[in-house]
This record gives structure tokens, C-alpha cells and sequence, in this order.
């Protein structure tokens, strides 16, 4: 079944609302790193920050009117949600 341009749209805005939660959570973490280890993973946190900047402004070029073309924005999407989602997955391992 093809997913509808409404459905992935809010499935993306839950998705980056949890990544936000996400960062607010990492950026409280990474205060009781040593000074080092907390410039190191700052990088990927302003990164994180950038991507869903970017994923929103994308998730914005959207619309309904957009049948034929929007497979390729979904597909930049899908792209930044991978790339976020492992960022995560690294950040998370790397904190333990």
C-alpha cells in the first residue's frame, strides 16, 4: 500500500520531535563528560541539530499538490532519518 503524503508527514514530525527529546536528553548527558569527550560529541550534536534542521525544511516542501515528485523528497528524508538514527546509535555507545 502506497503510504499517503499526510501519513508520512506526521509520522516524520513524531519522529523529530522524539529527536529533539532525544538531543535535549544527549546535551544534558555530555555536561559530566571531561572537557575532551564533550567537544568531540558536541560536533555531532550541532550535526544532529543541523539534519533535522534540514529534514524539517524538507518535511515543509511537502505538499499534497506534489503526487509526482515527492518520492525524491521522501527519499532525502528517508536518507537524514538514517543518518540521524545512526548518529544516535553511535553517540549512544559511545557514552555508555
Amino acid at each position: 500500500m502506497m503510504i499517503t503524503i499526510e501519513i508520512y508527514k506526521q509520522e516524520i514530525e513524531t519522529e523529530l520531535d522524539l529527536a529533539r527529546e532525544k538531543l535535549v536528553q544527549l546535551k544534558t548527558n555530555i555536561r559530566s563528560l571531561s572537557d575532551e569527550k564533550r567537544l568531540e560529541v558536541m560536533k555531532d550534536v550541532e550535526d544532529l541539530e543541523q539534519m533535522s534542521n534540514d529534514m524539517k525544511t524538507k518535511l515543509k516542501e511537502l505538499n499534497v499538490e506534489m503526487k509526482d515528485s515527492w518520492e525524491q523528497i521522501k527519499n532525502d528524508i528517508d536518507s537524514s532519518r538514517s543518518k540521524i538514527n545512526d548518529t544516535f546509535a553511535r553517540l549512544n555507545r559511545s557514552l555508555v
